[in-house]
């Protein structure tokens, strides 16, 4: 994988975890916009655990 697209990638998945974990704590529970941020939170999470799986294979 290029280093590039993974650095990208990992960036892009920090600042939706950087600025959606905070958002939890602070949007009413039980809103929609409690929803629409857990969602996020956890579509980052997966995202990063796949791009980091992608980048250990492409370095065997």
């Amino acid at each position: 994988m290029n280093p590039e697209i993974a650095r990208a990638g990992l960036l892009i998945g920090s600042l939706l975890l950087v600025g959606g974990v905070p958002l939890l704590f602070v949007v009413q529970p039980g809103s929609a916009e409690q929803v629409i941020t857990g969602f996020t939170v956890s579509i980052a999470l997966v995202f990063m655990v796949a791009l980091g799986i992608a980048i250990r294979l492409g370095q065997r």
